[in-house]
């Protein structure tokens, strides 16, 4: 596996790239303290003061070729409409993803964009073997997103998830490089 750090893409309607201290405000008043957003990132609600400060690390953590966080952006409005992430795993050359997804921006189809442009980053720049990931049993929208992206069900891993109401299972996907 290649590391390359959080790489700017670009998709026909989104940019994905770096997050800057200049988006913690935009992103507290939109995805930060949505309802879901909370709930299934099992969070609490933040102060902007708080937001700002953790932003401030931000250039820090860029500097490790191993992190990957991406802002999805709309490129006609400059619109953050959520964040994607990887979780690399060295040994076996292979990353899992999580993402968010602002409410304002829900149903028309800018994750599945923004899966399918870090997926494809991850096979031909990072040369990853496997990419896996997944979501609250309950969570319909996001299953169909994973799916739509061409991942696999593997299966459900019970009581996976801690969130403020328990523990939930979890749909676990995943793709591998084509083998030839």
């Amino acid at each position: 596996m290649k590391h390359l750090g959080t790489q700017r893409l670009e998709t026909e309607r989104l940019v994905l790239r770096r997050l800057k201290v200049e988006d913690a405000e935009p992103l507290f008043y939109g995805l930060r303290n949505q309802p879901e957003f909370l709930y299934y990132t099992n969070k609490e609600k933040i102060s902007l003061e708080k937001q700002k400060e953790a932003f401030l690390e931000l250039e820090e953590k860029y500097q490790n070729n191993e992190y990957y966080n991406w802002a999805i952006v709309l490129k006609e409005t400059d619109d953050i409409v959520g964040m994607i992430n990887f979780r690399v795993e060295n040994k076996n050359d292979s990353v899992e993803f999580n993402y968010a997804t602002d409410n304002r921006f829900t149903g028309r189809g800018f994750m599945t964009e923004a899966l399918r442009a870090v997926t494809e980053f991850a096979f031909e720049k990072m040369k990853v073997n496997r990419i896996q990931g997944g979501c609250v049993v309950k969570n319909i929208a996001s299953k169909r997103v994973i799916e739509k992206c061409g991942y696999e069900f593997e299966g459900v891993l019970k009581n996976y998830v801690k969130l403020s109401d328990g523990y939930h299972d979890m749909n676990m996907f995943a793709i591998t490089k084509k083998r030839g």
